[in-house]
């Protein structure tokens, strides 16, 4: 099995309870609530090195390089509006651009399909076979990387400051969080807003969540797991769908066969969401939480990384056409303990039911 190499951070995330008393697995269940989320992008401390041909383009320097200042004045039609007209309603094939992927072969992910192939990576500890084509998609796009770029700064900041991306793990018949061959994991959706200290960017554990029944209800999954050296895994389910909300615009995004990989303590848990982004979703997920305005600031080409989602998208392919409909993806999760409350009409095995949430909250 593999194994989860905790930074420092994560040790101090995972620090154990002072005293029994003070222990949040009770009668066999305890509860997790998300506070940080982001596509797993491996970077090293050299960009360079990740992104020897640079970074790729963004719309203002494409628009320069396709109506020049110093050149004819294209009508706005003819330029702005039919430029916009690509972006919310892209089409896959060249766009005259080059695109530049990640060197280095390194990924952050899952083995998804069981194979080791050419397009596959290796894990920062060396596994083989790991699937993540979304970060060869975004890895050298400047808006995707951290600690700077527009959407790692405030995909994470929503979560902390609005309630509509309230995903929660529940567990259940865990004997140990150190070692259980046999665990249930229900996803919900919470209600409330994070507990945090004083300062208010903290957010600590030993707070209370509400299940959302009215919108979140069709959101609820049920998975089955394992805690192995205190490493939670999962099986595969259809697909999770995910509340997520960037600069207050209420979307989603849908993960099939998604699992969890997550170290855990009673006090968090840490690791990774893996599985196949709906391309569709993602892409406009993306759109409606930004559009082109916002993503000029992330040197973020809407055009460019349609064109390169449905070149590397590598699952799921639509049964008439034969296209690929999803991309393999992984997602770097952090989690807080929370006592959830939740009513005895949640108790229910979703494992899948493909429902999108509603937009209304």
């Amino acid at each position: 099995m593999r194994r989860l190499i905790l930074s420092t951070a994560t040790a101090g995330l995972l620090t154990a309870p002072a005293s029994a008393e003070q222990t949040a697995l009770r009668n066999g269940e305890i509860g997790y609530v998300l506070t940080s989320l982001y596509w797993s992008i491996y970077q090293s401390d050299d960009n360079s090195r990740d992104c020897p041909n640079g970074f790729n383009s963004g719309p203002r320097q494409q628009y320069e390089a396709l109506f020049p200042s110093d050149g004819p004045a294209p009508s706005i039609v003819d330029a702005r509006l039919d430029l916009e007209g690509q972006t919310w309603n892209p089409e896959p094939g060249d766009d005259g651009f080059p695109f530049y992927e990640p060197q280095g072969g390194i990924a952050r992910g899952f083995d998804l399909d069981g194979q080791a192939t050419e397009e596959d990576y290796r894990s920062p500890e060396g596994e083989p076979g790991i699937d993540n084509q979304l970060f060869r998609t975004v890895g050298c796009i400047i808006g995707f990387r951290g600690p700077d770029g527009v959407e790692f700064i405030f995909e994470n900041k929503a979560i902390k400051d609005e309630r509509y991306n309230r995903l929660m793990l529940h567990l259940e018949d865990v004997d140990s969080l150190e070692n259980d061959p046999e665990v249930t994991v229900t996803v919900y959706r919470g209600l409330d807003r994070l507990l945090t200290d004083a300062s208010g960017e903290r957010v600590v554990p030993g707070g209370s969540q509400r299940v959302d029944l009215r919108w979140g209800k069709s959101l609820i999954r049920e998975l089955d797991g394992k805690i192995e050296d205190g490493v939670l895994t999962t099986e595969p389910i259809e697909d999770l769908i995910i509340p997520w909300m960037n600069l207050s615009v209420p979307s989603f995004q849908q993960i099939k066969e998604m699992r969890l990989e997550l170290a855990l303590n009673e006090t968090g848990a840490k690791g990774m969401i893996g599985g196949y982004a709906d391309v569709e979703t993602w892409y406009r997920q993306l759109m409606r939480n930004d559009s082109t305005h916002h993503l000029s600031n992330g040197d973020i080409s809407a055009i460019s990384l349609y064109k390169q989602l449905r070149r590397t998208a590598d699952g799921h392919p639509h049964p008439e056409t034969g296209a690929m409909t999803s991309i393999s993806t992984a997602l770097d999760a952090e989690f807080v303990q929370v006592f959830i409350n939740a009513p005895d009409e949640t108790k229910v095995s979703s494992r899948t039911n493909g429902e999108s949430p509603s937009e209304s909250e």
